[in-house]
C-alpha cells in the first residue's frame, strides 16, 4: 500500500472508534484481535475497560453508526448504478441463552443460542461494500429493516438496479416494503407445496401472477408479485419472486447468483472476526462491526493488491508503528 492509502486506512479506522466514542487507543489492540481471530483478553488485560465504554451506548445507535462513517467514503465513489444484497449471518453462543437478542438454538455441539446480524452491501463489480450492519432481536420484522436499508440507498446517491434476497426475505411484508420503496426485487422463494405443484404442471419456465396475504398489526394484508417459475437450470427448478420482468427465464437465474457473493463476503469476514463470551449485544455488534469496517477497508483501498488476511495485518502493523513514533 501506498503511505497515503495506509494514512487514510489508519485515519478511518479511528474514527470509526471515535464515532463509537472509543479512544484510538485501542485501535492497535482491535486490529491485533482481529488479525489473530482470538478474544480480547488473550491479547490484553484492557478487555474490561473496553467492554465499559463500549456498553455506555445502545443498539439502536450503534446500528445506525457503521452507515455514517462509510456513507462519505461511498458518496465519493460515484459508483453509478448498482445492485443491493442484503443476507443475515449467525455468531454461536455457548452459554445460558436467555436475552431479547439471544435466538435460542438446538444445543448441537454445545450452541445454545446464536447472535443474528444483518448485512447489507452494494455490489459493484467484483467488490462488495458493506454499508448497513445491524444484530436482530427476537422477533424481528424483516421488512423494517429492508425499508431502512432503502432508505440508506437514497441517502447514499445510490441508483439502485435490483434488490437480491435469499428465501429468508420472502414474505408479503418485505415484498410491500420494497414495492413502497419503489425498489425492483428479485427473492429467491421458499418452494411451498404451491409451488412445487405449479413446477409440476408445466414443462417450460413461465411468470405468473402471485398474492401473499400476511397480518400485520393485527390488520389482514396482501401483496402482489410475480413467481418466476425457472425450469431445468442447472439440473433444478428454480423460484423467485420479482417485479421485474424478462423475456429469458434463465436470466432470473444469472442475476441470483451474483448474490452469492455476500456468502463468501461473509467467510472472508470471518478472517478478522473477534472472539466474545459477551452477552451484551453491543459488544457482540461492535467487534462485528469492527470486521465489517475492515472488509470495507480492503475493499475500498487494496482488494487488487493485498488477500485480505494480509490487510488486516499491515494495518495492525502501521497502527502499532504510528503509536511508537508518537510516543518517541
Amino acid at each position: 500500500m501506498s503511505s497515503k492509502t495506509k494514512k487514510h486506512c489508519r485515519a478511518e479506522f479511528k474514527s470509526f472508534l471515535k464515532k463509537l466514542s472509543i479512544s484510538e487507543e485501542y485501535a492497535p489492540l482491535l486490529a491485533e484481535t482481529s488479525t489473530c481471530n482470538t478474544y480480547i483478553e488473550t491479547i490484553s488485560n484492557k478487555a474490561d475497560s473496553l467492554h465499559y465504554n463500549i456498553a455506555k451506548g445502545y443498539v439502536e445507535y450503534s446500528n445506525n453508526e457503521f452507515s455514517k462513517v462509510v456513507k462519505n467514503k461511498i458518496k465519493k465513489l460515484h459508483l453509478g448504478a448498482v445492485d443491493i444484497i442484503a443476507d443475515i449471518t449467525s455468531e454461536n453462543f455457548y452459554g445460558k441463552s436467555t436475552g431479547l437478542y439471544l435466538h435460542n438454538w438446538t444445543g448441537e455441539d454445545g450452541v445454545q443460542a446464536k447472535y443474528h446480524f444483518l448485512v447489507a452491501g452494494i455490489l459493484f463489480r467484483n467488490k462488495i461494500f458493506p454499508f448497513y450492519v445491524a444484530i436482530l432481536p427476537i422477533g424481528t420484522f424483516k421488512s423494517e429493516y429492508i425499508g431502512k436499508i432503502c432508505d440508506l440507498c437514497g441517502e447514499l446517491g445510490l441508483k439502485v438496479r435490483l434488490v437480491k434476497l435469499d428465501r429468508g426475505f420472502y414474505s408479503g411484508e418485505v415484498i410491500d416494503e420494497l414495492e413502497l420503496k419503489g425498489m425492483n426485487y428479485l427473492i429467491f422463494a421458499k418452494k411451498s407445496s404451491l409451488f412445487r405443484c405449479m413446477l409440476e404442471g408445466t414443462d417450460k419456465s413461465v411468470i405468473v401472477k402471485h398474492e401473499i396475504k400476511y397480518k400485520k398489526n393485527k390488520s389482514s394484508h396482501k401483496a402482489e408479485t410475480d413467481i418466476a417459475l425457472v425450469k431445468n437450470v442447472e439440473g433444478y427448478d428454480w423460484v423467485f419472486a420479482t417485479n421485474v420482468f424478462l423475456h429469458d427465464a434463465k436470466k432470473y437465474v444469472k442475476l441470483y447468483r451474483a448474490r452469492w457473493s455476500i456468502e463468501t463476503m461473509f467467510r472472508v469476514h470471518d478472517e478478522a472476526r473477534i472472539k466474545s463470551k459477551s452477552v451484551n449485544p453491543l459488544i457482540r455488534l461492535f467487534y462485528f462491526m469492527i470486521s465489517m469496517l475492515l472488509l470495507f477497508m480492503w475493499n475500498l483501498h487494496s482488494k487488487k493488491e493485498l488477500p485480505f488476511k494480509r490487510f488486516v495485518i499491515n494495518l495492525e502493523q502501521m497502527l502499532k508503528n504510528f503509536g511508537v513514533s508518537r510516543a518517541n
